[in-house]
């Protein structure tokens, strides 16, 4: 299954691009999630909750990987922070700010 068909297609050329440049330093770096429905959503969100997750987990219906407009990519933690800088430069979100080095979505409007 290919993971991108999820993003909204908009985002989709962007997440192509950002794995790419993640590939060249760690060619065996994926996207593992893209578009969530409620329900897998909640899924996480409880596991985080009990302190099952290392990662944060947005409250179901909150979440921008509900909209198909966020996506995560395993990578080391070096290669995320370089691929959070450069989707940051252009015009992303990085949650590495928020504890969630790898989830890559769009900035929120102001």
């Amino acid at each position: 299954m290919n993971l991108l068909s999820g993003l909204d297609p908009r985002l989709r050329p962007y997440a192509q691009y950002l794995l790419a440049a993640v590939r060249t330093v760690d060619p065996g770096a994926v996207i593992t999630s893209t578009r969530r429905t409620y329900a897998e959503q909640k899924a996480l969100w409880d596991r985080w909750q009990a302190g099952l997750s290392k990662y944060p987990a947005a409250r179901p219906g909150t979440s921008d990987h509900e909209l198909g407009l966020a996506f995560d990519i395993d990578s080391e933690p070096e290669i995320l922070a370089a691929a959070g800088e450069l989707w940051e430069r252009m015009g992303g979100r990085w949650g590495g700010h928020f504890n969630d080095p790898i989830h890559f979505g769009v900035k929120k409007a102001q």
